[in-house]
């Protein structure tokens, strides 16, 4: 978790140095077969503050997602 938040930490960095907007959502897929590493950015608004949705929310929604890819 520390190194993937100094990572995004990083990454809005280089997303202001290149005035670019900062994705809204970035999911990383690793295949131990394969050896590769694929990624997914999104740039829409996902979620709201109307959501009510915590940081600790999105995370467990992310892991069942990929969990449950995997059944």
């Amino acid at each position: 978790m520390k190194i993937g938040n100094e990572n995004l930490k990083l990454i809005h960095k280089k997303c202001e140095e290149f005035d670019r907007d900062m994705p809204t959502e970035m999911k990383l897929f690793y295949d131990v077969k394969k050896n590769s590493l694929k990624a997914n950015y999104r740039y829409d608004l996902i979620y709201t503050n109307d959501d009510e949705l915590l940081p600790d929310d999105l995370f467990d929604c992310w892991f069942e997602e990929v969990r449950e890819s995997y059944l």
